[in-house]
């Protein structure tokens, strides 16, 4: 009987160690999320620095280029001439450094998506599966970045609300123009349509569908037409 109750014990301490570590590696990949979303908008501050410089130099150039046009128009057209065509150029070299300012954000595509999100949920002590993730090549960047928010969304809230063991998610082409995307985990279910609030959001601005089914653990899906939005 005694040897009974020490296996039990050592069972019981076993299962919460497991239990303890489950809660560590999720905090960690919380810390990494905060991490990877102060990061972000590091960035966005930048390239917008960057946008309210350039922009903020080039007006001032053209207003008073403009100025000085005006003032001649009528003492000297050749000034005037010359003075159109600096700003002509201004505006054509501004342009182009837009160009490249914008270019430098480089939009994530869905593939580097999952290979972080597998990254974030082995911290979390999650168990991660995903189909066809290439199947989202066929939508353009912008759409493309849409869908990673939304996917991130949507492994935020199983980090943060599910208490969930496992996640497999997968995409689907439907009627050739059609993209389907599932992802579902064995957690507790989701308790409020709030937790959901953000991705059907981003659902309506493309157009798409989406359905929730939290009667064992939570499944989502989301329909989205691959054509549109470049």
């Amino acid at each position: 009987m005694m040897v009974y109750y020490v296996v039990i014990s050592l069972i019981m301490l076993d299962n919460f160690k497991k239990m303890k570590n489950r809660e560590y590696q999720k905090e960690i990949a919380e810390k990494n999320r905060h991490i990877n979303t102060l990061i972000a908008e590091q960035e966005r501050h930048r390239i917008g620095q960057d946008l309210h410089d350039t922009l903020g130099h080039v007006f001032a150039s053209l207003s008073l280029k403009s100025e000085l046009a005006y003032k001649l128009i009528d003492a000297d057209v050749e000034k005037v001439k010359a003075e159109l065509l600096a700003i002509n150029k201004l505006s054509r070299e501004s342009l182009n450094k837009v160009r490249e300012i914008i270019d430098d954000v480089k939009l994530p595509s869905f593939i580097e998506e999952i290979d972080s999100i597998r990254k974030v949920l082995k911290d979390a002590d999650i168990d991660f599966t995903f189909e066809n993730k290439e199947l989202a090549q066929v939508l353009s960047p912008t759409k493309q970045s849409m869908l990673v928010m939304i996917t991130r969304e949507a492994i935020n809230n199983v980090i943060k609300h599910a208490n969930a063991s496992k996640v497999h998610g997968k995409l689907k082409t439907v009627n050739n123009h059609k993209l389907l995307l599932m992802i579902e985990d064995d957690g507790k279910g989701i308790d409020s349509d709030c937790e959901v609030k953000s991705i059907s959001q981003r659902v309506q601005h493309l157009n798409g569908t989406l359905a929730v089914d939290s009667t064992n653990g939570t499944k989502i899906i989301i329909e989205i037409s691959t054509g549109g939005i470049a």
